[in-house]
C-alpha cells in the first residue's frame, strides 16, 4: 500500500502534527548536523505554520541554511522563491531565487511548476530575462506534463502562452484545451 501524504487528504496538517514532526526533525538535525535535506524539510514545515506570525521568516532561515549546505539544489531555490512570494517579498532576492531554480532545475517538473506558478503571478513585475527563463520552463513543462501545467497557466490568465504547445499535442486532442485555446483572444 502506498504511503498516504498530507497533501493526498486535502487537509493541511494541524499545529500539533507540525510541532511533533518539527521536533523529530530537530532531533535528526542534532544527530546529522549539516544535512541540507533536514533544513529544507524544517523550512517546508515552518512555511505551513500559519498559526504563527513569524513562520515565513523561520522558513526562509531554514532554506538559507539548506542553500549554504547545498547551493545547487533547484528544489531549495524554488522553495525560497515560493516563501518570498508568500511573504510578499518579490524584490531582488525573490528574482535571484527564481533565476537560480530555473538555472539548476530545467529537468525537474516540480521546480518548473513552482516557477511557472509564482512567476506568472508576478509576470507583469518581472524583468524580461526572467520572463525568458519562465518561458523555457513553460515549454519544458508543457512537453512533459501538459495536464499539470495547463491549469496553472490558465489560473493565472496566461493560457495564450501555453496554446502554441497544445495544438500539436496528440495527448490533448480529445480534451477541452484545444477549444479553449481557439477561444483565447490574442494578447
Amino acid at each position: 500500500m502506498p504511503a498516504i501524504r498530507w497533501t493526498d487528504s486535502g487537509a493541511p496538517p494541524g499545529p500539533q502534527t507540525l510541532a511533533w514532526v518539527t521536533a523529530d526533525l530537530e532531533r535528526a538535525r542534532s544527530v546529522t548536523p549539516g544535512d541540507p535535506e533536514i533544513e529544507e524539510l524544517l523550512g517546508e514545515l515552518a512555511g505551513r505554520r500559519i498559526d504563527r506570525p513569524d513562520f515565513r521568516g523561520e522558513a526562509l532561515a531554514h532554506f538559507a541554511r539548506a542553500i549554504a549546505q547545498r547551493p545547487t539544489s533547484p528544489y531549495t531555490w524554488a522553495a525560497v522563491a515560493d516563501a518570498r512570494y508568500r511573504k510578499g517579498d518579490t524584490g531582488p532576492a525573490f528574482e535571484t531565487a527564481l533565476r537560480r531554480a530555473a538555472e539548476l532545475g530545467p529537468a525537474e517538473p516540480e521546480v518548473q511548476r513552482t516557477l511557472i506558478d509564482i512567476g506568472l503571478a508576478q509576470w507583469d513585475r518581472l524583468p524580461e530575462p526572467m520572463r525568458q527563463e519562465l518561458r523555457k520552463a513553460l515549454a519544458q513543462s508543457m512537453e512533459r506534463y501538459p495536464f499539470k501545467t495547463l491549469p496553472i497557466v490558465s489560473r493565472h490568465g496566461h493560457l495564450e502562452m501555453a496554446c502554441p504547445y497544445v495544438a500539436g499535442d496528440a495527448r490533448l486532442a480529445r480534451t477541452s484545451w484545444p477549444r479553449r485555446c481557439q477561444l483565447q483572444p490574442p494578447k
